[in-house]
């Protein structure tokens, strides 16, 4: 077992308060960002008391994962079909503020090279679309070049993480978080 990730303090709260974008909607909390920017200090410091006492009983409260939906009509597309409609998660801002506290503290604990293998575009930073699709044209490219077989499966499963199987994500998590 490895030392807890480390407490936040104030002054990480109230950076991240600053840097919360004020255009995003708020959830159903209806707290919306500008309000959350203007935190007294008092405030700030109960707010990070929260914050340390979710990562001492490893604890997300269950109102944080509620989301609002709402559907966005998409251009072009005929109103009285429900495939027309992208559906919108609003989630509390507190909550992606914790998220993205907590975030930075697993970085800082443990280098995030080591937790995905190096091939994996999603959910990593300056790792996008584009980039998977040059890197694999440069593969093709590479093997046509060196006269090799070049073989491919492309793999499109919807609604992916529903299917997953939670209670070995959370293993592998467990034990890659606590390996050091």
């Amino acid at each position: 077992m490895s030392l807890p990730i480390r407490a936040f303090t104030p002054a990480d709260v109230k950076a991240a308060l600053t840097k919360l974008n004020t255009r995003k909607a708020p959830g159903y909390h209806m707290i919306p960002g500008q309000i959350l920017k203007r935190l007294p200090r008092k405030t700030v410091v109960l707010l990070t008391a929260v914050f340390n006492r979710m990562l001492t009983l490893s604890y997300f409260p269950v109102l944080w994962k509620y989301a609002e939906i709402i559907t966005i009509h998409k251009p072009g597309k005929p109103p009285h079909e429900r495939t027309s409609y992208r559906p919108i998660c609003l989630l509390p801002i507190t909550s992606k503020l914790f998220e993205r506290l907590f975030l930075q503290r697993i970085k800082e604990e443990h280098d995030p090279s080591t937790l995905l293998p190096s091939h994996q575009f999603g959910f990593r930073e300056r790792h996008s679309t584009i980039l998977q699709v040059h890197s694999l044209v440069n593969e093709i490219t590479m093997s046509l070049e060196e006269k090799k077989y070049c073989n491919a499966v492309f793999l499109d499963i919807s609604q992916a993480f529903d299917r997953i199987w939670h209670p070995g994500l959370h293993f592998k998590m467990k034990h890659a978080l606590t390996s050091n």
